[in-house]
């Protein structure tokens, strides 16, 4: 996974941002095709000046869908 570096909120200008895991009731991701089902936490960047939420992310992706074997 690539890194993503936020310096500010794109809102207010914040500088002062938080990153947490999202609460809910399952707080994932699923992506389900066929039988099979994959899973990710959600986690959310948030601006602690006026508490938007500047990106949502799962840090793991390669959980949600495994990537397919490249041929040689």
């Amino acid at each position: 996974m690539k890194e993503v570096k936020i310096e500010k909120c794109p809102y207010c200008g914040g500088e002062e941002l938080i990153e947490s895991n999202v609460s809910s009731m399952t707080g994932t991701v699923c992506v389900t095709k066929g039988i099979a089902r994959y899973n990710a936490i959600l986690f959310a960047t948030v601006c602690r000046d006026c508490g938007s939420v500047v990106r949502l992310f799962c840090k793991t992706p390669e959980n949600l869908y495994p990537k397919k074997e490249r041929r040689a």
